[in-house]
């Protein structure tokens, strides 16, 4: 996890959680989460929204870890209390009570006027892709019908997408 998230750090620290900062900058291959949907509580519930019906997906990537992140080893004592509150989709994880909710606003974008012709550049050179989305407009008659919708798509599937938005700040070591 990295060190950025102090607040769930002393939470774990509280509970009697082992974790130990890394000694030095490193590239650890993990898993990853990201959000891909969730609904937002509309009402305040201990000062919190919480997040329900989590839904996730995760991918195997090289991750470039600072010195001073946390690892968190899940042979301990706390390694149920780890599962409860590291896991997303848990009903009282971090994520369902908005620790981690700053990863839930996009802080890149496109202008798209600008990103159609590059957008469709990109379709071009890229058939699967290309093919994806015609299978997913198949499948979904709003995306077939929103130009906007398209276009966030063929963002979304880019190199230039944010790579940091929905992405859960906590991985696990295979």
């Amino acid at each position: 996890m990295p060190q950025g998230w102090w607040r769930v750090a002393e939470l774990l620290k509280a509970n009697k959680v082992k974790f130990y900062p890394l000694q030095h900058d490193t590239v650890i291959q993990v898993e990853v989460y990201k959000i891909e949907e969730y609904k937002s509580s509309p009402r305040p519930y201990e000062k919190h929204h919480p997040n329900s019906q989590v839904k996730t997906s995760i991918t195997t990537q090289n991750i470039s870890f600072r010195k001073g992140d946390l690892y968190i080893p899940m042979n301990q004592v706390a390694n149920r209390y780890l599962m409860e509150v590291l896991e997303p989709a848990a009903p009282d994880s971090f994520f369902a009570w908005n620790f981690f909710d700053s990863v839930l606003g996009q802080k890149e974008g496109y202008s798209a006027y600008a990103f159609e012709d590059i957008a469709a550049d990109y379709l071009q050179s890229h058939p699967a892709l290309r093919t994806a989305l015609h299978e997913d407009r198949s499948k979904d008659t709003i995306l077939a019908r929103s130009a906007a919708q398209q276009l966030d798509y063929v963002y979304n599937h880019s190199p230039w997408t944010e790579p940091a938005y929905k992405r859960y700040p906590v991985y696990r070591v295979r």
